[in-house]
């Protein structure tokens, strides 16, 4: 098992479409496009995918890459929190809708069962202790008057010129600028020896998209994992999720269970470079309550009838569970 902090060097662009012309970005990378950048650097460094990820089997889970803030881990707040954490929210149901992310000790506390104290970033959407803000607030320094941001969302306008007609087109994408100090951290289960060479070559081919202009490069500490595993019983899904048997299926509808779904599209390439859109599905997003036994599947989106090109090799997304013990999150919902 192993842990990894990423530390960007550039801006990330990961593209979430929200109009015509126009992408925003999100501040974290989902398990199954991280799962694809890794098996993209083995293929350019010559390891053998296929015999790796043989009968549809990877040697490890992996959660999504979440931020990271002077050593203080955030993680995907849940769609349903207990009843007991609107006390520290004096049951403002808008402000807990608010919240995207959890601190470590914050989670923690939840799980526990405790009410946490309340301290937020961003606007509500981070919920942290004010020893972890105090912690932040000595590495980043921010200057008097300044929000204390970790991360800032930027839209830019781009340009696209026709090969036909050489006529332009205005768009505009977006990206995401971490502070300093501040990252990604992202952890595995399983035989992980082929993660780190492929990060060493991921750290200068970089991340997400726009990597022809510098986005996405980072460096990496490894360090050990200290993600205790659910063992069976309610989860906090880590990672996203492809419930592949009628037990995982009938998991998402037993009481308890919150969650959202994500729906995965995007391109891929045959053997001789020709894009394809891959088969959409739709995963089990990061932060669903689960009962046990949720364990999830690569899911093959090769698309189907089109004019591929050499060896019909299926193409994966990564649905495979990473969970940790839920605890009394797995309570009723908050008022």
């Amino acid at each position: 098992m192993a842990l990894y902090q990423l530390t960007l060097r550039a801006a990330l662009h990961l593209g979430e479409f929200v109009g015509v012309g126009r992408e925003a970005a999100q501040e974290w990378i989902p398990a199954d496009s991280l799962f694809a950048a890794l098996v993209t650097a083995w293929a350019q460094t010559g390891v053998d995918v296929d015999a790796t990820l043989k009968d549809g089997q990877s040697p490890f889970t992996l959660t999504s890459a979440f931020p990271l803030a002077a050593g203080v881990r955030f993680y995907p707040c849940p769609p349903r929190l207990p009843g007991f954490a609107a006390q520290a929210f004096q049951h403002d149901s808008k402000a807990l809708k608010k919240i995207r992310w959890l601190s470590q000790a914050v989670l923690d506390s939840l799980r526990a069962g405790r009410v946490p104290e309340r301290e937020f970033l961003h606007g509500g959407g981070l919920w942290l202790t004010t020893e972890e803000r105090r912690q932040i607030e000595a590495a980043l320094k921010p200057t008097d008057g300044e929000p204390l941001l970790l991360w800032r969302h930027q839209t830019v306008p781009r340009v696209t010129v026709d090969r036909m007609s050489n006529a332009s087109a205005l768009f505009h994408s977006g990206r995401v600028l971490f502070a300093p100090n501040c990252g990604l951290w992202f952890a595995a289960r399983g035989d992980t020896a082929l993660i780190e060479p492929a990060l060493k070559y991921l750290q200068d081919a970089g991340l997400g998209g726009l990597r022809s202009i510098g986005h996405g490069a980072f460096t990496y500490e490894p360090s050990a994992n200290d993600l205790p595993a659910a063992d069976g019983g309610p989860a906090l899904l880590l990672s996203r999720y492809a419930p592949q048997t009628d037990e995982e299926l009938r998991g998402l509808q037993t009481e308890n269970s919150a969650y959202a779904l994500a729906r995965v599209g995007g391109w891929c390439e045959d053997a001789d470079g020709n894009p394809w859109r891959r088969r959409a599905v739709r995963l089990v997003a990061e932060g669903a309550l689960l009962p046990g036994g949720a364990r999830g599947a690569l899911v093959n989106v090769r698309p189907e009838g089109v004019a591929w090109a050499g060896p019909e090799r299926p193409v994966y997304r990564c649905g495979l569970a990473f969970t940790i013990p839920a605890g009394r999150l797995w309570e009723g919902d908050a008022p």
